[in-house]
């Protein structure tokens, strides 16, 4: 449960595709969200939720400030965890109670508190415990008198209340500024046993939306609706769920599932907002071992981190940015903006070594670094331009325009070896694009050349030296009608792409899995091969029904090519078979597994959940069993299209005929339920895989509106304002671990520096003969001459799961080593898991002047305030 202002509902899809249910989850997020508080008046009733605004009603947000804080003297004695708030705070019992303080509220009789304490019916706590310790140490300075101060107390991200009921546990979660409340209902359990008493509420009642409405002194409080589920095979099945209030207590009305079988974890590990008080949406996104890239476009002027980047500050309208951000996403390294004086975005990433390439579309006639590159000038109107950015995104090193005399938009960008090293794919409506004679289309596919602003779409492929000062070479892609390409992907030497067409005379799409465009006014989608050179066309397809089709996104596996989008087509190709073979909305998203010629189409699935469901981005990932396709997008569950869409991720085996396979309950992530933290009407526009060495994760990234839910520790934890705030998400796919962050090691020359290790369980990881090294790089290497490890190799040894495990690194330094600061690698080796690598920054000096010593992260000072227990304190 979640308490919001947002009023917008969520039906739960109800398509019948959930065969065979495996796992049963009921998940709540519990008051920490937004609050809605009416101030008394007439008496100190409370005002009516459901009607509409006055002035008397003000809308007052709570976030807390930390995880859990471990009680060791600083509050009352009968807490055992807390939280801080802003105006209040949530306190934990030692008795499992769960007592809220609501934020104090001013008026003509002074000011006024209100508490909420929740207790179990029927059922009480087994243990009151932290598990999953954050990084974050916390330290009470009060007074003179040193007795009474308590420092490093430890948070932690969960508290687990243990089995409390017979087969059903629960456990607390710190996520953004709501706290989770998930009871894991074991096989043969019985959900109908939770009850929960809310004492100091003035009623209870269920509204039409499915949310729980709560009385007090100051307003009406409303909890979101229950969420329940269970999955198939990965997939996380909606069970049908709901209040039952019985005076100021409430149960839940479970509908059918199979008891049997036992319960889901999230697996949201982190997400983060990013963005200013302006409009931005995230477009693309990239991983390495160590960072997170995603871009996009904004028209913020405080756009966060910006300063110290190649351009930190807006240039005109609208501008391009890149951020880098740290794999946990609880870092933004460094941003940029992209732009001149026009309006300019940003819809393709790539990273190398050379550094970050970026595409998009500029109406700038000063786009900055073009001088020395292929194409210095706005060749008129909208122009497509490419971008070399540093690794740390402090330094434009260089761009170019490409385009012609009309609109020119770049969608893609790809990498590749050679004097052919920079592809960019787009649109364009120009008839007079360079570098076209010999490609494999040197001519626009409409011969007929209108007026600026008037001409027929092709696609275009422009290929870039790795410098970006030489144009290689550039071909149109395209027929009569109108044809846009929205990805490109390059593999094995041969350059594929993918889009919509119009055109029914769209070339050399004989012999392809699908040689006819259908004949029914709409686009299809289609896929094309090329040589590296864009010389020749090697061979192209339609793809698509008797609807609209079109295709976002590719994905190069060897020889398969998989592409995704959206269709309108229940005839859509190649789903027989699939993970879902029956179209199932107004618009289904689609993914479809090509042979590398294009001759054929391997296996295809419809993906949806009763509205309109798009699929805008793919990716292929690893598994213990192998490759998986991962595939992101938005989801709505509303037919008419009223409610808004919700982010998803689907895991697909390789054969797209079921959710991967993985050693855990959810190998599938969760549809909505990861995205429900953020609010309503997200879509997911991007999508990356890290390299192994991060283990199974995947990074979503795309644009959300207005939220009232922050991300606890992320990045940027608040919405920025505007329009649209872009978003990151980090999830887990599989059992897994991860180190919290390292402390810089100061050491002096010849003595030696000690730093806590903390490796945390993720998903039910239990260790599993996992080895830490410590290296010179990510991937191993001896450590540099003169230090040494004392120790390691080190074995986790047995995790409890979700817990962690803590030892201490010591790291020796001899006195030859010359002074300055050192990056050493913390590598875990998988026995039958995962390789993850961390890094350790050593400082080496001469003497550790007081300055360097090391601090906890946080330190607080208590207000020495207690909770109102039980009772309304008016």
């Amino acid at each position: 449960m979640q308490y919001s202002t947002r009023q917008r509902d969520r039906k739960p899809s109800s398509r019948g595709r959930f065969p065979g249910l495996r796992y049963f989850f009921l998940g709540l997020l519990a008051l920490l969200g937004a609050i809605l508080l009416a101030r008394p008046k007439h008496g100190g009733e409370p005002h009516d939720a459901s009607s509409s605004p006055s002035p008397q009603v003000s809308g007052k947000l709570i976030h807390p400030s930390v995880p859990f804080i471990a009680n060791q003297g600083q509050t009352d004695e009968r807490v055992r965890f807390y939280a801080g708030i802003d105006g209040g705070t949530v306190y934990v019992t030692r008795i499992g109670e769960i007592v809220y303080d609501l934020p104090k509220v001013s008026g003509k009789t002074g000011t006024t508190g209100w508490s909420l304490k929740e207790a179990l019916v029927g059922g009480a706590a087994a243990l009151v415990d932290g598990a999953e310790k954050a990084p974050t140490e916390v330290n009470y300075l009060i007074g003179s008198e040193e007795s009474a101060w308590r420092t490093n107390v430890p948070t932690y991200d969960r508290v687990t209340l243990g089995e409390v009921y017979e087969g059903i546990e629960l456990e607390l979660r710190a996520a953004g500024a709501t706290v989770e409340k998930l009871f894991h209902v074991r096989p043969g359990a019985r959900p109908e046993k939770i009850g929960v008493r809310i004492s100091g509420a003035t009623f209870l009642r269920a509204n039409d939306k499915g949310e729980l409405e709560v009385g007090t002194g100051l307003g009406t409080v409303v909890f979101s609706r229950p969420k329940a589920y269970q999955t198939v095979a990965g997939r996380a099945h909606p069970v049908e769920v709901a209040y039952a209030v019985e005076g100021t207590s409430y149960r839940f009305e479970v509908g059918q599932y199979d008891r049997t079988k036992d319960l889901e974890i999230d697996p949201l590990i982190q997400a983060t907002f990013l963005g200013g008080s302006g409009g931005d949406r995230v477009t693309a996104a990239a991983a390495t071992a160590s960072n997170v890239l995603v871009a996009g476009t904004t028209d913020s002027t405080d756009f966060p981190g910006t300063a110290g980047g190649a351009r930190p500050a807006l240039a005109g309208p609208s501008d391009g940015f890149v951020a880098l951000l740290s794999s946990d996403l609880k870092t933004i390294i460094q941003a940029t903006y992209l732009g001149g004086t026009g309006d300019d975005s940003v819809s393709g990433l790539a990273v190398s070594e050379a550094g970050i390439y970026v595409t998009g579309s500029t109406t700038s006639t000063d786009f900055p670094g073009t001088t020395g590159g292929a194409r210095p000038q706005n060749a008129g109107g909208k122009d497509a331009f490419a971008a070399l950015l540093t690794s740390d995104l402090k330094a434009l090193t260089q761009a170019t325009y490409f385009g012609g005399t009309d609109e020119d938009a770049a969608s893609s960008v790809a990498l590749f070896g050679g004097a052919y090293a920079v592809f960019v794919a787009g649109r364009t409506a120009s008839h007079d694009l360079v570098r076209i004679l010999n490609s494999a289309q040197p001519l626009n596919g409409d011969p007929i050349i209108r007026p600026v602003g008037q001409n027929t779409n092709d696609g275009f492929i422009a290929a870039f030296s790795a410098d970006l000062k030489s144009l290689t070479q550039a071909t149109y892609l395209g027929g009569r009608s109108s044809d846009f390409i929205n990805a490109i992907a390059i593999s094995a030497g041969f350059v594929y792409v993918t889009g919509e067409t119009v055109s029914t005379d769209f070339p050399k799409t004989g012999g392809g899995a699908q040689e006819i465009h259908y004949p029914d006014g709409q686009s299809d989608a289609f896929v094309a091969l090329l040589t590296s050179d864009l010389t020749s066309l090697v061979q192209a397809t339609y793809l698509g029904g008797l609807g609209q089709d079109i295709a976002h996104a590719i994905a190069v596996s060897g020889p398969d090519v998989f592409v995704g989008g959206e269709t309108t087509a229940s005839s859509f190709p190649g789903t027989l078979g699939g993970h879902t073979p029956t179209f199932g909305g107004a618009t289904d998203g689609f993914v479809a597994r090509l042979n590398s010629s294009l001759a054929s189409v391997i296996q295809a699935s419809f993906v949806g959940a009763g509205g309109f469901d798009r699929v805008l981005a793919l990716g292929i990932g690893g598994s213990f069993f192998g490759p998986v396709v991962n595939v992101a997008g938005s989801f709505d569950t509303d037919p008419e299209g009223i409610t808004g869409p919700d982010a998803f991720l689907w895991v697909l085996g390789y054969d797209l005929k079921d959710f991967a396979e993985t050693p855990i309950t959810n190998p599938a992530a969760l549809r909505t339920s990861s995205f429900n933290s953020f609010g309503s009407s997200d879509v997911a526009t991007a999508l990356a895989v890290p390299p192994s060495i991060s283990g199974f994760n995947v990074y979503l990234a795309g644009e959300i509106p207005p939220s009232n839910a922050d991300q606890m520790g992320a990045a940027q934890p608040r919405y920025g304002g505007g329009a649209s705030d872009g978003f990151a998400d980090k999830l887990v796919l599989v059992s897994d671990y991860s180190f919290s962050p390292l402390p810089t090691i100061n050491v002096t020359q010849g003595g030696q520096g000690l730093a806590t290790v903390t490796v945390n369980s993720l998903n039910g990881f239990t260790g599993e003969a996992v080895k830490l090294g410590i290296f010179a790089q990510p991937t191993g290497g001896a450590l540099p001459a003169g230090f040494t490890a004392p120790g390691f190799p080190q074995d986790i040894g047995s995790l409890p799961p979700n817990g962690s495990f803590s030892f201490t690194l010591t790291i020796g330094v001899a006195s030859t080593v010359t002074p300055g600061t050192y990056t050493l690698w913390i590598v875990g080796f998988p026995g039958t898991s995962v390789a993850h690598a961390a890094p350790v920054t050593v400082n080496v000096v001469t003497t550790i002047p007081s300055t360097m010593q090391t601090i906890s992260p946080l330190q607080e000072r208590n207000s020495g305030r207690s909770a109102a227990w039980g009772a309304p304190t008016p």
